[in-house]
């Protein structure tokens, strides 16, 4: 039976959840598994179109993106309650402001901001990160883009694992080591769009790419 774990995003509580994932034909039984603990999400904010790279890591893994704000990054199936660090650079010679808030639940635990040229903002959570993990493999990353603050619902698994999350738009969905790191087994989503403009999906899982929008709940996947 899969595992399904709930996720606070930016809009959501925590809730309970039952098992069965995105392939079961059966709705989840609410409370019949333990409440998991809020997740985290790293919210790029400041000036809007401040561009960036960002490096997201937590022990196993690491992710390197670019971006520009505003921005949402999850991990999902991350080690918690392990350290997390991200790490962003602005790619501008300007004073505008790029922020990071890390936010767990509904509280705001850290903010990192800079407005220098070319600045830089660490930030951190559960402690230190005595190093960067490995380049995640496989890479998997769900981009979810529409307009600022567009709220979406997912159920984003892989074989064994499922998560369940509201977030709002755009969004950068990071999936740590799905499949026991098997390059080879499947890994899907299923988004419903709940407030705002119709939504796009590109999915990426190493050199494989799939795409997909819409309005209302649509599903995207890969192998």
């Amino acid at each position: 039976m899969r595992r399904v774990t709930l996720i606070a995003g930016l809009v959501a509580a925590v809730l309970g959840a039952g098992c069965n994932g995105l392939g079961g034909g059966n709705s989840t039984n609410p409370g019949s598994t333990p409440n998991s603990s809020a997740q985290l999400v790293f919210r790029f904010v400041g000036s809007t179109g401040v561009p960036f790279i960002a490096t997201v890591s937590d022990p196993r893994s690491s992710w390197r993106l670019h971006g520009v704000v505003p921005l949402n990054v999850l991990i999902v199936n991350g080690p918690l309650p392990n350290p997390i660090r991200i790490i962003g650079t602005k790619v501008t010679n300007d004073t505008r402001l790029l922020s990071v808030e890390i936010i767990q639940g509904f509280n705001v635990k850290t903010i990192a901001t800079t407005s220098t040229p070319y600045g830089t903002i660490v930030a951190g959570i559960n402690g230190a990160l005595p190093a960067l993990g490995a380049p995640a493999n496989p890479d998997v990353r769900f981009y979810v883009k529409g307009p600022p603050n567009g709220v979406y619902n997912a159920l984003v698994e892989d074989e064994s694992v499922a998560y369940v999350l509201q977030a709002a738009s755009p969004t950068v969905i990071l999936f740590d080591s799905p499949n026991g790191n098997s390059e080879t087994g499947r890994v899907d989503g299923q988004f419903t769009q709940v407030k705002g403009a119709p939504i796009d999906i590109d999915l990426f899982f190493n050199n494989q790419f799939v795409h997909a929008s819409g309005s209302g709940t649509f599903t995207i996947k890969i192998n």
